[in-house]
């Protein structure tokens, strides 16, 4: 196995999820290592699960999904975005708590859409031409992911003194230019 084109893949793949987590941290204003934990864990067992589920549908999956990955992402991170903004205006981001386990499952989703594709080919891209390479080439995925959130959301924590409302307003515009960014590139 290749495993510097894993850890390249994997750090291609951890980037939205980094940026996702950034915007988390600078939210979450609860239980922060609880949630930042577990916000990690989500994005690291998804960005593992998806190219799993990826090599399993194959190339004919991969080319019904198509485009459509891309829109799928891009609706999920544009509404929460929107969501995040539109909270924003709420008196209750003041006592803002923990994020949703349902927001970041949401989240983890729409970040790890592109593992799902990256599955179809990463046998080839990282040389995994056994099931126990493909096993330890997600496995490096899921790693690089669950350390880059984590860091994220600590990154995000550091500018915690940035106003609920501001944050709130900040993460839902960076949730949107994700978004638009998916939707632009390939």
């Amino acid at each position: 196995m290749d495993v510097l084109s894993a850890l390249a893949a994997a750090l291609s793949l951890a980037a939205d999820a980094m940026a996702v987590s950034v915007c988390c941290g600078l939210k979450s204003r609860g239980s922060f290592r609880k949630t930042a934990f577990t916000a990690a864990v989500m994005f690291g067992v998804f960005q593992m699960l998806m190219p799993v589920l990826g090599w399993s549908i194959g190339r004919v999956g991969s080319n019904a999904l198509g485009a459509g990955q891309k829109l799928v992402a891009f609706g999920i991170l544009l509404i929460l975005g929107i969501k995040m903004i539109y909270d924003a205006r709420s008196e209750q981001v003041s006592a803002m708590g923990d994020i949703a386990i349902k927001e970041l499952v949401m989240l983890a989703f729409a970040t790890s859409i592109d593992a799902l594709a990256l599955g179809t080919v990463l046998p080839l891209a990282v040389r995994a031409d056994t099931p126990a390479r493909m096993i330890l080439a997600v496995f490096i995925i899921g790693a690089v992911t669950f350390v880059l959130s984590l860091a994220g959301f600590y990154l995000g924590r550091r500018f915690r003194w940035v106003r609920p409302f501001r944050a709130c307003i900040i993460g839902g515009m960076i949730l949107i230019l994700l978004g638009i960014k998916v939707m632009i590139s390939g």
